[in-house]
């Protein structure tokens, strides 16, 4: 499995790369500081799934979630936020969304939620 991982923080993203490097068989074939560039760098390295962070500076998540059903709807995009609320939930799912991790999850549930978006399924954090 291919992943791109976007969230503005660069710790965040630090972390999150060595995280999910450790899963066995999912490479982390990029990273994206911003919507923009979480599109970019989807049509750049053609990942199975996306892991994007909801808020970003300028356009959020949801946008950049909008832009990739459009330009790569093969695929899978799973948001993680600190927001745990069932209407960001409902949101993410209404505009395409394969999953939701909260970011207080534990590191096997962010493994459980890459898995199930590249099987097709839907994930949410039990929170």
């Amino acid at each position: 499995m291919r992943v791109l991982i976007c969230d503005d923080h660069n710790l965040i993203r630090a972390g999150l790369h060595r995280l999910v490097a450790s899963f066995d068989g999912i490479e982390v074939v990029g990273e994206a500081s911003s919507a923009d560039e979480a599109v970019m760098r989807t049509r750049e390295v053609q990942p199975n799934v996306v892991l994007l962070d909801l808020s970003m500076p300028g356009r959020n998540g949801f946008d950049a979630l909008d832009e990739l059903r459009r330009v790569a709807p093969d695929t899978a995009v799973v948001i993680m936020s600190m927001h745990d609320d069932a209407g960001h939930v409902r949101e993410a799912l209404a505009r395409g969304a394969s999953g939701f991790v909260v970011k207080e999850a534990a590191p096997a549930e962010l493994e459980v939620a890459l898995r199930a978006a590249f099987a097709g399924r839907v994930f949410l954090s039990p929170q």
